[in-house]
């Protein structure tokens, strides 16, 4: 192909074209054109008749025409090639978009340390532990206040019989027995509680008066 790069140039440029009748050189006279032809026409190494000119012409024309067929062929293979290509890289982009939107599920990690598994272990415990106590500190409370409730009404009334009997004067050693007695027995508490205020002072003088005749 080498040997007719020449001729390819030439057969390229515009108004280039052959004489079929002329043999030699251009409006030189070359008497020993066929001679010459016939001797260097031959193949050296096998001695057959090598193409002739018109030949060579004829198939530098064909190779120009399966090159340009070739190269043709190899660009649809490229354009195919290329489009393929595309169409990958497209699905690829949509795939990772997808996978991008989509979320993976977080997987449920526990501490992989056993001195951090037994702490937590042990805060578990605690919390455990803070909560039970509160159970039990909250039932003790409502336990105590029940037991206050139910003991509010008796301490109210010694309370209330006190006052009453400092405002119907009587002397500190007086409400001394008087509350004594009421102790012993919270009827008679109860009963001046429940005497109207005029009859009170008269009620308490006489437990008093009986309360020292037992006594003596």
């Amino acid at each position: 192909m080498k040997k007719f790069g020449a001729l390819e140039v030439m057969i390229s440029k515009s108004g280039f074209t052959w004489y079929g009748n002329r043999k030699g050189l251009f409006r030189v006279s070359f008497p020993y054109f066929e001679q010459l032809a016939a001797i260097y026409g031959k193949d050296i190494a096998t001695g057959e008749n090598a193409e002739g000119f018109g030949e060579a012409v004829g198939n530098l024309e064909k190779e120009i025409a399966m090159e340009e067929e070739e190269n043709e062929e190899e660009d649809m293979i490229s354009i195919g090639t290329t489009r393929r290509s595309i169409d990958t890289c497209s699905i690829d982009t949509t795939s990772f978009k997808r996978q991008k939107k989509e979320p993976r599920p977080k997987r449920a990690t526990g501490p992989s340390d056993p001195f951090a598994a037994m702490l937590q272990d042990v805060n578990n415990q605690l919390n455990s532990v803070t909560q039970h106590v509160g159970t039990m500190a909250t039932t003790f409370s409502a336990a105590m206040a029940r037991e206050t409730t139910q003991e509010d009404p008796q301490q109210k009334s010694r309370e209330k019989a006190i006052s009453e009997l400092s405002r119907l004067a009587f002397t500190g050693s007086e409400i001394v027995d008087a509350a004594t007695i009421f102790a012993k027995t919270p009827e008679h508490m109860n009963m001046m509680l429940v005497l109207p205020e005029i009859l009170r002072r008269d009620f308490v003088l006489k437990m008093l008066s009986d309360g020292r005749k037992k006594q003596g």
